[in-house]
């Protein structure tokens, strides 16, 4: 969940916690407006468990803590996967490889280059996007 302080395009109340990182505040609603405008309260009773027919939690299968379950997404970390720990190293890839513009030495990229002809080095790079 992201916390902020934003507030309702509908009603004008805050809202302090969204399941998304908005890019904006127009078009956000509260949890009320938000099930006003679907027709039911969101804030109505849970949904009953569904049966999965087992009898009693000893007949439950192992399921570990960071699975998912039918229905509920996966902890979000952000950048579209699961919040399941993972190295914040990206891999490098080494090599020997030469700038197509200004002929510089390239020894380790992000990626595995699948065509050399038009590597650039990374000032190369960042003039070509500016």
């Amino acid at each position: 969940m992201y916390q902020g302080n934003w507030k309702c395009s509908t009603c004008g109340g805050a809202i302090t916690e969204l399941p998304f990182q908005p890019r904006s505040e127009s078009g956000l609603t509260c949890r009320a407006c938000y099930g006003k405008s679907k027709g039911s309260s969101h804030q109505s009773a849970p949904a009953p468990e569904p049966d999965m027919g087992i009898d009693t939690v000893s007949e439950a299968p192992d399921i570990p803590d960071f699975a998912e379950l039918a229905g509920e997404p996966a902890p979000d970390d952000g950048f579209g996967g699961s919040a399941i720990p993972v190295s914040t190293e990206k891999p490098k890839f080494a090599g020997n490889w030469q700038c197509a513009s200004c002929g510089g030495a390239i020894t380790s990229l992000p990626f595995t280059p699948r065509d050399t002809s038009n590597l650039k080095c990374l000032d190369c790079f960042k003039r070509s996007k500016a």
